[in-house]
């Protein structure tokens, strides 16, 4: 048996483990959810799913790989979406594992539109990266039927290192994208924000929403609301800075929430 974790705010790393899935008859299951309910994992196979935040792994991806409890587990494999480049993310994970005497069999990328805002794909790259995301993640399941082994390997590490935290401090503290601004004439209340937050820290009262500490940095609230009535610190999607993976709708990622949130 196989279980494929993963975590998503946009929907890119959602359809890439979907695409795996049912290449490998492995059952989805989002890291926040898991976080919120951990239990003893038995499957053969694992793999995760993961996007690069400013070239390093996200926080709540690196939490999940320090909790997993695994038992039966023979083979680990990841998968990691990006804009540009992995940076240290698949090192990273690797990193994780071996502090805790796991092995990393095999780490693949896919490169997918950015989500951003910062670093738009633009239209003619955003295409080229989508038509090319089915063939490149086939190929990949082939190897991970075979149980594919590859070495993941790093150069510059610390160079990477300083890059990933520096980025992330841009992100926080430069740009305050932790800091949530609605503009009340726009939004229309959908609920959209509340549904697909996955650390859960978004509520609807009297019809707009209200953030709580927890922000993963996803993007998701801003890139799918549909008025673009959210801001992030001082980010704004809007036109071409707009993105959310065009082969996934708010049902497929609603409700995978951590539950310990606070306002």
């Amino acid at each position: 048996m196989a279980k494929i974790f993963y975590f998503t705010g946009t929907g890119n790393c959602y359809s890439v483990a979907n695409r795996l899935g049912e290449k490998l008859g492995a059952e989805l299951v989002a890291i926040t959810d898991y976080l919120s309910h951990p239990y003893i994992v038995e499957d053969a196979v694992i793999g995760i799913v993961t996007p690069v935040y400013s070239m390093d792994l996200p926080q709540v991806v690196a939490e999940f790989l320090e909790k997993v409890q695994l038992q039966e587990t023979r083979y680990i494999f990841c998968v990691a979406t990006m804009g540009a480049l992995a940076g240290r993310t698949l090192y990273h994970v690797k990193e994780i594992l071996h502090k805790r005497k796991l092995i990393l069999s095999a780490g693949f990328t896919v490169p997918l539109p950015d989500n951003s805002i910062i670093f738009p794909s633009g239209e003619k790259r955003m295409q080229m990266l989508l038509a090319a995301e089915e063939e490149t993640v086939n190929n990949i399941g082939e190897l991970l039927k075979e149980h594919e082994e590859n070495s993941v390997k790093m150069k510059d590490f610390f160079l990477w290192k300083i890059v990933a935290a520096v980025g992330m401090w841009s992100l926080k503290s430069v740009l305050n994208v932790k800091h949530k601004k609605i503009n009340k004439d726009k939004c229309n209340g959908c609920g959209i924000c509340a549904k697909i937050c996955p650390a859960g820290c978004i509520t609807m009262e009297k019809g707009h929403p209200v953030f709580g500490e927890g922000c993963l940095t996803c993007f998701g609230c801003a890139q799918w609301c549909p008025n673009e009535a959210i801001n992030l610190g001082w980010l704004h999607p809007t036109g071409k800075t707009k993105y959310v993976h065009p082969g996934v709708d708010v049902q497929d990622i609603s409700g995978r929430h951590m539950l310990d949130c606070k306002k």
